[in-house]
């Protein structure tokens, strides 16, 4: 049984976590707004910082690869990614971004990470201190990833 202590901490953890959150998710939205994308077209340049899959792709967003097909035509129309057949199954596309997505991913990588260190208020000391506790929490919840 729980004394009431452990479950109002959990709970101010629990606050503390969807304000980050919401705060995070603010960012993301507007630096995705000045770049005249939609957030999941920022996070799609974020996570080919190496060639991924579609399914990859979509497995990471926890939806069916048809679901991601609209994404990627939007990003591949604007120049931001390819889709190259893998060397070692030509069934199988992989998402790699062009010159002009990589400069892209660049810039709104420095964007997101300004703008978060001054929405949470992140003092250059407080970096390590951050990462990690995000190493803790991710460690233990992050399924692997598969190609």
């Amino acid at each position: 049984m729980s004394d009431g202590q452990g479950d109002a901490g959990l709970e101010d953890v629990v606050d503390g976590l969807l304000e980050v959150t919401s705060r995070v998710h603010h960012v993301v939205c507007s630096v995705a707004a000045r770049h005249d994308l939609t957030p999941q077209q920022l996070e799609l340049l974020r996570m080919l910082a190496v060639p991924v899959s579609m399914r990859a792709f979509a497995e990471e967003l926890s939806c069916d690869p048809s679901n991601v097909t609209g994404l990627v035509d939007r990003a591949e129309r604007l120049g931001l990614v390819e889709r190259v057949p893998d060397q070692s199954d030509r069934r199988v596309r992989i998402l790699k971004l062009t010159t002009k997505g990589r400069n892209l991913r660049s810039t709104i990588n420095q964007e997101v990470a300004r703008s978060l260190t001054n929405a949470l208020g992140l003092s250059t000391d407080d970096h390590a201190k951050v990462m990690s506790v995000l190493a803790a929490m991710t460690s233990a919840t992050k399924p692997p990833r598969t190609d």
